[in-house]
């Protein structure tokens, strides 16, 4: 009777999903890719029930594989999303549009309800790298994805979208009008499954979904026109080649310039251009991973304050409502903590006291200590939050992927 309440709870507003899902694919298909600029393979799935899992390079990433199964699947999300606007919080939340992922609960507590909808024969999506690439590459995905693949008993469906970062990367605010591509790679039986080991699954998922955006941009090349093409591009990249300094690059329009000089302009094939011939990275993910390493390198060396960032919204977030506490904080980093200073007290954080410390959305970083006290910092003006999800990965001694 217990499994019986739970399918039940499960599939309450499955079947309005999937009717509002399928009229929106039957009058809207066409125009939401042409919209996007956009071309998806159509594929029925052998099984009815399925884990479908795709790179993640933009937030239509999910109604591209939707369109191209022609079917409603119900999808991973970060909880931000549902506190978006009025019109998330009542479809992806009230009436359970999506699988909500918690950052302050367990995993093992969104595990367990995947597999609730899957034994209720809910196909469920996820992006196993969790968030939009900041960097045009596919990202690290954890082993549990194949763990969890492995336990399900469905059938798995991987999916690979080409040029989603190149038309609206995830550090702008501006759309640009070149192509998309998805398709799924294969479908994988349970029968079939069940030969794989864990590991050779997670390394199935891998390979599958991999994607190098400027790699395949230089292997085949399309045009990304729109303006404003650089702006915010510093929520990625905060170091400088050139001058190896935090924090001094600004963008604007179509260029971005450091505070040393240096100065680029970001074109419409994706890539940096100079008139002065002083291109030291022509693209973001070469660019990233030097950052890293010197990044690294620079929390290593130093002593005492390491960097400090005002401007920053910070907010406090219960029962999954965030509550401002300052406008105008600050956060420091040294060798053992961050720092909040709120309204003029200092908020103590120390590293070996953090279970989660988390990118959100464009640029807000998320900071979840073992008391599950969770704060969520954003920003009056653009910033990286990554320098501080790989401050925090370095300090602790441990790889950033």
């Amino acid at each position: 009777m217990a499994e019986k309440t739970k399918k039940k709870n499960v599939r309450r507003y499955y079947s309005l999903a999937k009717f509002l899902v399928g009229a929106v694919l039957a009058l809207g298909r066409n125009k939401i890719l042409k919209h996007f600029h956009a071309e998806v393979e159509a594929y029925t799935p052998k099984n009815d029930t399925f884990i479908i899992i795709g790179n993640h390079t933009d937030t239509m990433d999910p109604g591209y594989q939707m369109i191209s199964l022609n079917r409603y699947v119900r999808f991973v999300a970060a909880d931000f999303l549902v506190r978006v606007n009025a019109f998330t919080k009542l479809i992806l939340g009230k009436l359970d549009g999506v699988i909500v992922k918690n950052r302050s609960k367990p995993s093992d507590v969104l595990i367990s309800e995947i597999m609730e909808n899957l034994k209720a024969g809910i196909p469920v999506g996820l992006h196993a790298e969790g968030l939009i690439t900041t960097n045009g590459e596919t990202g690290y995905i954890s082993p549990n994805t194949g763990k969890l693949v492995k336990d399900s008993g469905v059938a798995l469906i991987t999916y690979r979208i080409v040029g989603g970062y190149l038309r609206k990367p995830r550090w702008a605010e501006t759309e640009r009008n070149g192509p998309v591509y998805g398709k799924v790679v294969h479908e994988y039986s349970p029968e079939e499954l069940k030969n794989y080991s864990v590991d050779e699954i997670n390394e199935i998922i891998r390979r599958d979904i991999y994607i190098n955006a400027f790699e395949q941009q230089k292997m085949h090349p399309h045009i990304y026109s729109g303006e404003r093409l650089a702006e915010y591009v510093e929520r990625t990249l905060y170091l400088c080649p050139k001058c190896k300094n935090v924090n001094t690059l600004h963008s604007h329009d179509n260029e971005l310039t450091c505070e040393c000089g240096y100065s680029l302009t970001y074109g419409e094939d994706g890539l940096f251009h100079s008139d002065k011939n002083e291109v030291i990275f022509d693209n973001i993910l070469s660019w990233d991973k030097w950052q890293r390493k010197e990044w690294h390198s620079i929390l290593q060396n130093a002593d005492g304050l390491i960097f400090s960032e005002k401007n920053q919204i910070i907010n406090k977030v219960d029962d999954g409502v965030p509550k401002e506490l300052c406008s105008d904080g600050t956060i420091n980093i040294y060798k053992d903590r961050f720092e909040l200073l709120i309204n003029g007290e200092t908020v103590s954080l120390p590293l070996n006291d953090l279970k989660r410390v988390q990118n959100a959305s464009k640029q807000n970083l998320v900071l979840i200590n073992k008391e599950n006290d969770y704060y969520l910092l954003k920003s009056s003006v653009p910033r990286s939050s990554d320098k501080y999800v790989a401050a925090f990965y370095y300090l602790t001694g441990r790889e950033y992927k």
